[in-house]
């Protein structure tokens, strides 16, 4: 797992499909709460270059943010995200993705409380270094799952973003046992966990283990961008929400719609979905 790199992918469909949730979440949070807890378990770097050595070999961002860059309509959830991307590259061009260490240090207030958890030790060494001015934030150089062992305040708003590599397959196994605990244990927490669809198999009995909890604050959101079949590739990706708002699940609907035209491959056989799991 340690020698993932999220700078292989950063700036694809999966991340705007991610990133445009966060920010969408904190804003519906911050309508209510003056200050905001934040925890990002799987944080990177937070600062991925087009031309490093990692995007270039894949250039996955050619089909995500680049293609994106060019969004001429009216959703505001997708607008807000841009502008978002853009202020952060201080131009209207923009020539590095920022993840969501940047972008959430970009949004917060000092009211607001960071926390960033990353294992990867040249990556945890990056990140701090790359949020060094920031001075509402903290760091944790270990396993992002072990947040629920630290002492979340549940008089707090707490914003979780979940982000594993899913390198290893218990990662699938741990989200499910994370979304357990955080049903039984935390009242006050708001979570966005992404996840891969990879296969259809795989993905079926990933979202039926959520069931299975029986929560009623479970909403998914899945984008697909290819035909559903057996083969194991990227078809597409979601987020599992936790305790989402209202606010927050109305603005995702007319914005998945919109992703899901600008980025799915001709042949892809599978709506977009929002639903309560």
């Amino acid at each position: 797992m340690l020698s993932y790199k999220h700078g292989y992918h950063a700036g694809n469909q999966a991340d705007v499909l991610k990133h445009i949730c966060l920010i969408q979440a904190y804003k519906s949070l911050k309508k209510h709460h003056n200050s905001i807890s934040y925890i990002d378990t799987h944080a990177g770097s937070g600062d991925y270059k087009f031309e490093s050595d990692y995007m270039s070999k894949n250039k996955e961002y050619e089909n995500g943010i680049s293609i994106l860059e060019n969004y001429k309509y009216e959703n505001q959830s997708i607008k807000f995200y841009l502008k978002i991307i853009r202020n952060i590259n201080n131009s209207k061009k923009i020539s590095f993705y920022p993840g969501s260490p940047l972008i959430m240090s970009h949004l917060s207030d000092n009211s607001d409380k960071l926390s960033f958890y990353e294992l990867h030790n040249n990556e945890f060494i990056l990140l701090r270094k790359n949020l060094s001015k920031q001075i509402n934030s903290k760091f944790f150089n270990k396993d992002g799952f072990d947040f629920t062992n630290q002492k979340i305040n549940s008089n707090e708003k707490t914003l979780v973003l979940i982000d594993p590599s899913y390198e290893i397959k218990d990662d699938f196994e741990k989200v499910v046992n994370t979304l357990r605990i955080l049903d039984k244990e935390y009242a006050n927490l708001t979570a966005l966990i992404w996840y891969p669809v990879l296969n259809v198999e795989n993905n079926d009995l990933f979202i039926e283990n959520i069931r299975k909890i029986g929560s009623n604050r479970i909403t998914r959101i899945e984008l697909p961008l290819k035909k559903y079949n057996e083969d194991i590739e990227m078809k597409g990706s979601g987020i599992i929400l936790f305790d989402g708002s209202k606010f927050l699940i109305n603005n995702m609907k007319e914005c998945i719609k919109e992703l899901y035209q600008i980025f799915k491959d001709e042949n892809c056989n599978i709506k977009p979905k929002i639903q309560k799991i």
